[in-house]
């Protein structure tokens, strides 16, 4: 029975370099790499021969190959790294219906999909690392639908957690700030978009396996992130809410 790493975004900055981290380790036999462009994907086995690269579009039918690529396989599914996700920046009115329909299906249902698939072939020791954010501290206008996802999954992760302890699975909630994926856009009409606390993805990476490793229910790498979560604690919602569209609402 062949031990493995399921990473869903594979292609991503974050997801990419799970794949790599996760190939380094001497438990893991295969590092399943899912995402949408093969090339991409090819570009990833050449990282180990660990890597298996299975194209699946994980807003239509995708869980549904991986599921059926599980079943056949019956493999020891060590680490499920659901890092796929979507958002959008803007006024929620103005986003179009497969927009909606994408952000839920892609950060919420996906993951529990994903997860209840594998569940069946994970035994002790298994780790589950669902990507959430930061933005799940406080509800955030102008992303509002991607913070609320983003909660779910934190929420979700955490509860699962403690459902898990006596198979002793664990469950982690990864909740960075702004992450250097050279996805974010760096200018706004010719201004310099600012993103306050930025980090590498590789600080992401490592502490999430780290903590996930420790058991704990959230990872929250970097000093920004750590200090907006407390913030967020300490301060009344309608002030950060505030605070937070005045400092996003120059970039719309």
């Amino acid at each position: 029975m062949k031990r493995i790493a399921i990473v869903t975004g594979a292609t991503g900055g974050i997801g990419g370099i799970f794949v790599k981290m996760i190939c380094l380790m001497d438990d893991i036999d295969e590092v399943w790499a899912i995402g949408r462009n093969k090339d991409k994907l090819d570009s990833l086995c050449a990282v180990s021969q660990k890597v298996v690269s299975v194209t699946a579009d994980l807003a239509s039918d995708g869980t549904d190959v991986i599921s059926s690529l599980i079943s056949e396989r019956s493999p020891d599914v060590r680490i499920l790294v659901n890092n796929a996700g979507t958002g959008y920046m803007g006024l929620f009115e103005k986003m179009e219906k497969d927009q909606v329909r994408d952000i839920c299906r892609l950060n919420c249902s996906v993951p529990s999909e994903l997860i209840s698939v594998t569940l069946p072939y994970m035994h002790e020791g298994a780790r589950i690392l669902n990507i959430s954010s930061a933005s799940s501290f406080q509800p955030n206008p102008y992303l509002a639908m991607y913070s609320a996802s983003k909660v779910y999954l934190k929420n979700f992760s955490r509860a699962l957690n403690v459902e898990l302890k006596s198979r002793k699975i664990t469950a982690t909630a990864v909740c960075p700030g702004w992450v250097d994926t050279g996805m974010l856009p760096r200018t706004k009409d010719g201004k310099e978009i600012k993103y306050a606390g930025m980090i590498d993805p590789e600080t992401v990476v490592v502490k999430a396996l780290k903590d996930s490793a420790k058991g704990k229910d959230m990872s929250v790498p970097g000093a920004f992130a750590k200090y907006f979560r407390f913030y967020s604690k300490i301060t009344p919602t309608n002030i950060v809410m505030s605070q937070w569209s005045r400092s996003i609402r120059k970039y719309l």
